[in-house]
């Protein structure tokens, strides 16, 4: 006979206990701990590249030889000096997209502002002295290198700049592409000495961001922005490879990035920049459609003997995508608690209903629990006064609609009745 505890089960019976909570867990828990489980990853991955960074310091070490003392760059090179403020510029923007996500919120749990007030001041004003300190620190070292100083306060040592004349001496004339006269070419086509590769310039570092702007606002306004966000990184990272791979190639061939892609008018996508901008053209479009239709549906004078609406038993609402509601009016029974079916056929983006007493948001009747698609949720509204209010998602605020409560009384005599019904 089997051991068995006060409750009765068996030594077999805490163990398939035991093997259930391992097969069938409490999803709802385990993903609540998905974060944290993040957090440790990242933890634990950077702790790995600190140590493999300290096993290799002995190769990481820096091969650049130090710069002779009081030493200037050679004649027509100028190297840019250094600043502090691009790296203040990301703290701005993360402050700006904190702003933009953790929203106030009151003692029951419900937004009360669209985002918060203060990390989004803080964003803006960290970001205003980050772009004003590196605006001010480009133009001291432009003003320096025009005055012909290259950007460097001190002038070189006679004994430096002798040193640098006679090196660069020595290696054009060992170079064969110094054969030519250097006074044969012209200026705007001088190019650096061998061994120094100046990269050429593209436009694509400046419209990636763009592209990740774009994803940013889909997270918080609507999908179609995500995918049109990727479309654009798309465009950017093709853009940029194909730039990188044609001065790689042309410093293969010649030792150097041909004067073609160095220059400005030479290098501009004329053909994919107009594509990005339709893209976005698009994608705002789209977005904002839902938004056109209903206002000019606004505008048409309602009819002089409208049809009343029926009251379902129990009303039905349903999404589809994160644009809108699969109706604009639902209509609720009035002075008595009544059920609402909410299907979500969204799949992985979470919605809910909420009720309001109007576009503002500023009182809320009801806030259904928040689903993630594909599901059904089935909420249990209390009474509510006759009248006109507003339901809208409180993830996509651009999802909503009226919400028309009145007796029961008003239906016809047998009618299904759901008007709210998808």
């Amino acid at each position: 006979m089997l051991l068995a505890d006060q409750q009765g089960q068996t030594i077999v019976d805490l163990f398939f206990n035991l093997l259930s909570q391992l097969i069938l867990p409490n999803w709802p828990d385990l993903i609540a701990l998905v974060p944290w489980a993040l957090v440790a990853l990242i933890l634990v991955f950077a702790a790995w590249v600190a140590w493999q960074w300290r096993r290799a310091a002995g190769r990481n070490a820096s091969r650049v030889p130090r710069p002779l003392a009081g030493g200037a760059a050679p004649a027509g090179i100028h190297m840019p000096g250094p600043s502090r403020w691009p790296f203040v510029v990301p703290i701005g923007a993360a402050l700006i997209l904190f702003g933009l996500v953790l929203a106030p919120r009151d003692s029951a749990g419900h937004q009360v502002l669209p985002f918060n007030p203060l990390l989004l001041g803080l964003g803006l004003l960290v970001t205003l002295v980050a772009v004003g300190g590196w605006l001010r620190d480009a133009m001291k070292e432009w003003r320096a290198t025009a005055a012909g100083t290259h950007g460097h306060p001190a002038v070189a040592a006679p004994e430096a700049t002798a040193l640098l004349n006679a090196s660069a001496t020595v290696a054009v004339a060992a170079s064969p592409a110094a054969a030519a006269p250097a006074a044969s070419a012209p200026a705007e086509q001088r190019e650096p000495p061998p061994g120094v590769h100046m990269p050429a310039p593209s436009p694509w570092p400046f419209f990636a961001p763009i592209a990740a702007a774009v994803i940013l606002y889909g997270v918080i306004f609507s999908t179609v922005l995500i995918v049109v966000g990727l479309i654009l990184g798309g465009i950017a990272a093709t853009g940029w490879y194909l730039d990188a791979g044609r001065e790689y190639r042309t410093t293969e061939e010649f030792g150097h990035a041909v004067y073609a892609t160095r220059d400005p008018a030479a290098i501009w996508p004329k053909r994919l920049v107009p594509v990005f901008a339709g893209v976005i053209a698009i994608g705002v479009l789209i977005v904002l459609a839902p938004i056109g239709f209903t206002w000019l549906n606004g505008l048409t004078p309602p009819s002089a003997s409208p049809t009343p609406l029926a009251v379902p038993a129990t009303p039905e609402i349903s999404a589809h995508t994160a644009i809108s509601f699969d109706t604009k009016t639902l209509v609720v029974p009035a002075n008595r608690p009544f059920t609402l079916l909410f299907h979500n056929e969204d799949p992985g983006v979470p919605h809910n209903v909420q009720f309001t007493t109007d576009s503002s948001r500023s009182q809320i009747l009801f806030d259904g629990e928040v689903i993630t698609g594909p599901a059904t949720a089935t909420y249990q509204v209390p009474a509510l006064q006759p009248g006109t209010y507003y339901f809208a998602c409180k993830i996509h605020p651009n999802m909503n609609g009226t919400l028309i409560v009145q007796p029961e009384s008003g239906s016809p005599a047998g009618s299904p009745a759901a008007s709210g019904s998808p």
